[in-house]
C-alpha cells in the first residue's frame, strides 16, 4: 500500500521562482532516493504539498519538513493509505495557483476570498482532500 499525506504551511520569506526551483530541485532528489512522490503547490506564499510513499518515509520526512526554516506553520490535514500512487510520474510535480483556482480544486467554487480561507474550509471538511488530489492530477495533466 502507500500512504498519502497532504500538508500546508506558510512561507517565512516572499518566493522568487529561483527559490521555488531550488526547493524542487532538492525535493525531486530525495523523493527519487525515498521513492517518494507527489506535487508541490504554491498560492500567495503558501504552500500545500502531497506526499505519496512509505507511510515511515513520509513520516521521517515530514519530520524534516517541519524542521525547515523556509515556512512555518506546517498543518497535516489529510492522511490515507490508497491504493497506489496518483503522482507515479512525478518525484515533485509543481503548480502555482491563485486561491481561486485552489478553492475549485477543493469544491468551494465562488467561496475564496484568499488561500487561508480555503484551507480553513479543506480543514474542515477533510472529505475534500481527495478531491484535491483529483483535481491536482488533473490540472498536471492538462
Amino acid at each position: 500500500m502507500t500512504y498519502q499525506m497532504i500538508y500546508s504551511s506558510q512561507a517565512t520569506a516572499a518566493m522568487s521562482i529561483a527559490d521555488l526551483e531550488a526547493i524542487l530541485v532538492d525535493a525531486r532528489t530525495g523523493n527519487e532516493r525515498r521513492k517518494v512522490t507527489g506535487v508541490l503547490v504554491y498560492v500567495d506564499g503558501v504552500f500545500l504539498q502531497i506526499l505519496e510513499g512509505d507511510e515511515q518515509v513520509l513520516r521521517s520526512l515530514m519530520r524534516s519538513i517541519t524542521s525547515d526554516s523556509r515556512h512555518t506553520g506546517v498543518k497535516v490535514f489529510h492522511e490515507a493509505e490508497v491504493d497506489s500512487p496518483t503522482f507515479t510520474s512525478w518525484r515533485m510535480a509543481y503548480l502555482s495557483a491563485t486561491p481561486q483556482q485552489m478553492a475549485v480544486w477543493a469544491g468551494l467554487e465562488g467561496t475564496a476570498t484568499s488561500i487561508d480561507s480555503v484551507l480553513e474550509d479543506i480543514y474542515r471538511e477533510p472529505h475534500r482532500g481527495p478531491q484535491v488530489v483529483a483535481n491536482l492530477l488533473r490540472a498536471i495533466a492538462a
